[in-house]
C-alpha cells in the first residue's frame, strides 16, 4: 500500500539537518522528494559524519533516504529556469538557506507562485526572518543557546548544549508538520500558501511551560542539574551499583510505595520527608539519601522493585544499549536496510505508524546527481534539452 502522502512532489533544496529531516519524514510517508544538489560537490550533508575507515556518510543517509538527487546549477540562468519549471508541477518548494538567498536565486515565493500558483513555498531559518537577526546565519547550536534552553542544561557555570543536534530536530519536525497542515489546508481550499519556521520558535516552543511559568514570575530558572528545574518531586537521576536510573517523578500516592521499593520504608514517616511540601524544600538531603541508597545495587536489581510499585522509572541507556535493546527492536525503533553500497545498515526509520498507509524507510539515499536524468524527463524534458543543459553544465 502506498504512504498517506503518495502522490506529493516535494521538490527540496535544504541543506544540513533541519530541512533535510523534515523533507525525510515526508518521503517515509510516500512524497517524491526530489533533492535538488549543486553540481560541484553536492549538499554539505555528504561531508559529515562520515566513517573513517570506509569514508561513507552515515549522516546523510540518516537524513536523506529515500530522495531523488538531481544537480543543478542555480547561480546560472538556465538553472533557474529548470529550477521553476521543475517547481510548475510539484506541490511543495522547500528550502533553510539563510533568508533572502533563495529571493536573489530567483526562486523566491513569488517567483514560484507565479509558475505554480498553488504550491506550498516552506521556508525554514535560524532565527526567523523578521527583526535584527532575520538575515543572521546559524545552527543548532546557536539556537540551544539563544532559546535559553542552554541556560538551564546542566551544573555548574558552564552553559552546555544536548549531546544530540536537537534544536534542528524539533524544528524539522515543526517544518514537516507545517508542510503536511498547509497541503492540507489547500485540499480544503485549493489556495496554495508560504509558511516560516524557525530553530530558534521550534525550540523556545518545546520550553513553552517551562518559558510561560517563569515569565509569570518574573525569574530566571536555576540550572537543572540531573532532573528539571521544576519539577521537585524525585525527578532524577540516580547512580547505582553499574550505572545510572532515572526517576520520573514520585507524587504523594506513590511516596509509600516508592520507600518500599527501595528498601526504607521509614521514610514515610520521617518528619524531613512525611508531606511533599518537605520532600520538595529538603529535595537536596532527600536525593543524596536516595542516591546512596541506588548505589548498593545493580540497576537492574533496583528495576524489577520499583515497576512492582507502579514508580516511573527507566536505566540510562548509551548508544549501544539502545540499539540492542529489546523494546527498541520490537517496537521497530531500529530497523535494518539493504544498502547498495554497505550492506546491510542500521537506521533509525519514522517514528509515526499508519494502519493503512504504511510508511517505507527502507531506500538507500541518493547518490548525488543520481536521478538528474530520470527527474527531468519526468517533467517533459527532452533529451536533446538534457543533453544540452549537461554540454552547458547546467546540471
Amino acid at each position: 500500500m502506498a504512504g498517506p502522502l503518495a502522490g506529493i512532489r516535494v521538490l527540496d533544496f535544504t541543506i544540513a539537518q533541519q530541512g533535510p529531516y523534515a523533507t525525510l519524514l515526508l518521503a517515509d510517508m510516500g512524497a517524491e522528494v526530489i533533492k535538488v544538489e549543486s553540481r560541484q560537490r553536492g549538499e554539505v550533508g555528504r561531508l559529515l559524519g562520515v566513517d573513517r575507515k570506509t569514508g561513507f556518510s552515515a549522516y546523510f543517509l540518516a537524513i536523506n533516504r529515500g530522495k531523488k538527487s538531481l544537480t543543478i546549477d542555480l547561480k546560472c540562468d538556465k538553472g533557474r529556469e529548470v529550477a521553476l519549471r521543475l517547481a510548475r508541477d510539484c506541490d511543495v518548494v522547500a528550502h533553510n538557506f539563510r533568508p533572502g538567498v533563495m529571493e536573489k536565486l530567483g526562486l523566491g515565493y513569488e517567483a514560484c507562485r507565479s509558475v505554480n500558483p498553488t504550491v506550498i513555498y516552506a521556508g525554514a531559518s535560524a532565527f526567523g526572518t523578521k527583526g535584527p537577526l532575520g538575515r543572521k546565519p546559524g545552527n543548532d547550536i546557536l539556537a540551544q543557546a539563544m532559546s535559553g534552553l542552554m541556560s538551564v542544561t546542566g551544573e555548574g557555570e558552564a552553559p552546555l548544549p544536548a549531546g544530540c543536534a536537537i534544536a534542528d530536530h524539533i524544528a524539522a519536525v515543526t517544518f514537516a508538520l507545517g508542510i503536511v497542515s498547509a497541503l492540507f489546508a489547500r485540499e480544503r481550499t485549493g489556495k496554495g500558501q508560504k509558511l516560516e519556521c524557525s530553530l530558534l520558535a521550534s525550540l523556545i516552543a518545546a520550553q513553552s511551560w517551562e518559558m510561560t511559568y517563569f515569565a509569570m514570575i518574573g525569574e530566571n530558572p536555576p540550572k537543572a542539574g540531573r532532573g528539571h528545574t521544576s519539577l521537585t518531586w524525585q525527578w532524577w537521576t540516580y547512580r547505582t551499583a553499574d550505572g545510572w536510573l532515572a526517576i520520573g517523578g514520585v507524587d504523594p500516592a506513590r511516596w509509600p510505595g516508592f520507600c518500599r521499593a527501595i528498601g526504607r520504608p521509614e521514610l514515610v514517616t520521617d518528619e524531613r520527608f512525611d508531606d511533599a511540601g518537605r520532600r520538595i524544600r529538603e529535595r537536596k538531603a532527600l536525593n543524596a539519601l536516595v542516591d546512596a541508597r541506588f548505589s548498593t545495587r545493580k540497576t537492574k536489581e533496583w528495576m524489577p522493585a520499583l515497576e512492582a510499585e507502579d514508580i516511573f522509572c527507566a536505566p540510562v541507556l548509551d548508544y549501544q544499549q539502545v540499539l540492542s535493546h529489546e523494546q527498541v527492536h520490537a517496537n521497530g525503533y531500529i530497523t535494518s536496510l539493504d544498502h547498495p553500497q554497505i550492506g546491510a545498515a542500521r537506521i533509525v526509520p519514522a517514528p509515526i505508524t499508519f494502519s493503512e498507509t504504511p510508511v517505507d524507510s527502507l531506500n538507500a539515499e541518493p547518490a548525488h546527481g543520481e536521478h538528474t536524468e530520470e527527474v527531468l524527463r519526468d517533467f517533459g524534458f527532452a533529451t536533446s534539452e538534457i543533453e544540452g543543459l549537461r554540454q552547458e553544465r547546467v546540471v
